[in-house]
This record gives structure tokens, sequence and C-alpha cells, in this order.
């Protein structure tokens, strides 16, 4: 036992030590930031310089002009005294004269790649009945698309509503018919933010997902660099091969988690500070949800020692890098499987699908984090679907780690000491059954 804590604390040491580890912890979440958090905040982005747009009514019923009034409604986000919209002409071209239509559109298109205009809004003929409308820009601007929308919308319908004989003012109807914002609650009457949810997930998953790949990558490195030095050799004449291999596995895993102890640590002293940080308070149900942050860990660990387990496997039976790398491709996909599919798994979290794929050994540690994130369990009762399944998980996974540490150790023995080429299949089978 003695000799499993000397290779505990060489490997720890080793990565602790480094300048890259302490880079490691700034670097990380700056980049997860940049992955997650910056691509909503681009995608919510307000308006705040007025974008110039044209409009072309070729209906002429004198949509355009309602249309470019109410238009006007919309204010800068940076100064509400000022219009988001600058209007630059409005076209009024009859019907009857598609050529015309067609020469001012081509006038416009020039426009538009030489950044002389934003946006230009065609108005097609009988518009009420064909619902034709184009908005011609560069680029999609989401939140500009969706203000045009509603503003059009609102005027076809009252069009629509003045042909009928509905015997009631247009004004009544509109109101009547008017959108509603519906907010989505948990059961409890808890408010659970999408986004809060969506990023929340996607930054334990990732979490979980960079810490297998970078510390699990170091260890088949690190395995591979002592065979083809003989240092490999030198080791196991003094210590066994299991506990060489469990010294080295245990060794970084510390690291990793101390790693992640600083990450946990940085986020609360945020979050104890978030007044001059505008982080939303709803971010709390996340931070302090004792049930996501105890799976969080142990799915954590669980994930660390399995796929290390079979980075290790891989380093034994590799003698360099480029042959490492046909194994690579399956397990980074079985680790990030959770993203690819997040947008389901968001809006299903309990369909037989994602509850099947959660309890895979293989997808359980970081599809589990993403369901416990999701489900938002508040207590640690087994009358909980999202519970259960969870713990079944975690027993499967244990189950599992336990078989796939058995046949690494068997395989590591021999393979530490095969040096100038990649063990066979039937090489790694007599392995696992010689005694």
């Amino acid at each position: 036992m003695k000799k499993f804590w000397t290779i505990f604390a060489a490997e720890y040491s080793q990565v602790v030590k480094k300048k890259s580890f302490i880079i490691g912890i700034i670097l990380t979440p700056a980049f997860m930031v940049l992955i997650t958090v910056l691509p909503a905040m681009l995608m919510d982005k307000g308006i705040s310089d007025p974008e110039s747009y044209v409009v072309i009514d070729a209906d002429g019923r004198g949509i355009g002009a309602q249309f470019t009034a109410s238009v006007g409604r919309y204010k800068l986000d940076s100064d509400s005294t000022l219009n988001a919209y600058k209007l630059v002409k409005l076209y009024e071209i009859p019907s009857n004269q598609p050529h015309e239509l067609d020469s001012v559109r081509g006038i416009l298109d020039s426009m538009l790649l030489t950044k002389g205009l934003k946006h230009y809004v065609v108005l097609m003929p009988r518009l009420e009945e064909t619902d034709s409308i184009l908005m011609v820009s560069k680029s999609t601007n989401f939140k500009t698309l969706s203000r045009f929308d509603r503003r059009i919308s609102d005027i076809l319908a009252a069009m629509r509503l003045e042909k009928s004989n509905i015997n009631l003012s247009i004004d009544s109807v509109l109101s009547m018919t008017r959108r509603v914002e519906m907010s989505q609650v948990s059961p409890g009457g808890k408010t659970r933010d999408f986004m809060s949810m969506y990023f929340g997930a996607l930054v334990f998953v990732m979490i979980v997902a960079m810490s297998v790949l970078g510390f699990g990558g170091i260890l088949m490195r690190s395995i591979i660099e002592e065979k083809n030095s003989r240092v490999m050799e030198v080791l196991v004449s003094s210590v066994s091969p299991f506990q060489l291999m469990m010294g080295k596995i245990a060794g970084l895993g510390f690291a990793n988690l101390t790693q992640v102890g600083i990450w946990i640590l940085i986020g609360l002293v945020l979050f104890a500070n978030r007044s001059g940080l505008n982080i939303p308070a709803n971010v709390g149900q996340i931070i302090f949800n004792p049930v996501l942050i105890v799976f969080f860990i142990v799915y954590l660990i669980i994930a660390y020692v399995m796929y290390s387990a079979i980075f290790a496997f891989i380093g034994s039976i590799c003698s360099t890098d480029k042959e490492t790398q046909n194994f690579m491709f399956p397990i980074t996909m079985s680790i990030m499987m959770p993203i690819f599919i997040m947008t389901y798994i968001v809006q299903e979290p309990e369909s037989v699908i994602t509850t099947v794929l959660s309890l895979i050994p293989i997808f359980t540690p970081t599809m589990m984090v993403l369901r416990v994130n999701i489900m938002a369990p508040e207590t640690f009762s087994l009358g909980n679907p999202i519970v259960l399944e969870a713990v079944i998980g975690v027993v499967l996974s244990v189950l599992f780690t336990i078989g796939i540490v058995w046949v690494t150790g068997r395989v590591f023995r021999m393979g530490i000491l095969m040096t100038g080429k990649r063990a066979t299949f039937p090489e790694i089978m007599k392995w696992i059954r010689y005694k």
C-alpha cells in the first residue's frame, strides 16, 4: 500500500506543480463561458445603433405606410429617445408594374452589399390573402425579424377583421386575440428559466467531459512515454502493475478534483457577490441544489475512473500517439453524446430514449447529470423517478467501471512491457485469460 501512495503522490504533484495546471484553472472556465454564455448573449443582442430599412409596397392599399408607422414604436436599447429603425424610403409600386419592382429590388440589393442599407421589406399584392412578404438582409437578425413579423401580422389581422361580419370594433377583437407570454414553472411553483437551465446543464456536462478527456489523455500519454523510455520496466520491478495503474489513475484523479474544487469555490464567491455582476438569482437553484451537486460529484468521479481505465487500456496496447487516434473518436463521441442531443433531452427528459441512453454505463455520467439538472429534484427521495434512476445509474456505472478496471488490469500487466507495435486482438484476449 505504501508503494501505491508513493505513485499517487508522484502523479499528483507532477500535474499540480506544472504551470499548465494553474493556467488551465483560469483558461478552462473562460473557454466554457466563451462557448456557452457568449453565443446566448450574442443571440439576444439588443439594437444599439439605428438600422436603416426600405419598404416596397406593391399591394397598393397603404399597408406600407401603416407598417412604417407601427415600426416607429421601437426604440434603441442604449437610448430610449431614438428610434431603433430608420426608414430610408417607402416605395409604392403598382402591382401591374413588375419590371419596376425588379428594378427597385436590384438597386436595393446593391445598397445591401455596399452596407448602405440594413434591410428592405417587400409587401406583395393581395397580402392578406397570400401572406407573401419578404425581408431581405445580408444576415439574419432574429429580433428584427420577429418585430417586423408581429407588426405585419397585426395589420393584416385588422384588415381581415374589417372585411368580416363580426359586429365588434377592430381594437376589441385584437384585444381578445392578443398574444400571451406563457411562463414555465417546475412542480412546486418554482420558476425555471430556460436559459439558466440549458446553459447550467451544458456547463456541468462540459466540466465532466473536459476533465475526463484532459486528465485521461495525460494518463494515456504518460503510459506510452514510460513504455518507450523503458522507465516502465524499472517501475514494475518494484511495484505490481495493478498498483502502478491505480496509483496513476488515483493521483491524476485527485488533481482533477482539486481543479474542479477550485472552480466551485470561484463560482461560490462570484455568486455570493452577484449583485455587482448582474447574475440572475435563479442560478442559485442550480448552484445550491444539494441533489444535483452530490450526483455531479459522484458521476464526475465515476466518469473519471471509468474513462481513465479505458485510456490506460489504450495506452498499454499502443506504442505511439498516432496509434491511439483510432480509439479517440468513439470515446470522445460517447462523452459528448448529451451535448449533441441536448435540445431533445431538455424537451423530453423522461422519454424512453432519454431514459435508456442515460442507463447505458458508457453514457450514464454525462447523460444523468444533464437529466438531474433539468428535472431539478430538491430532496433525496427514491419516490422521485429521476432520483431513483440516478441511483440505479450510479450502481450500473460502478459495476461497469469495476469490470473495465479488471480487464484493463489484466491487459496492463502485459501491455506495458510491449513496445514497437500495437497489440493485436488475439494477444489482448490471451492477456485477459492469462493467470
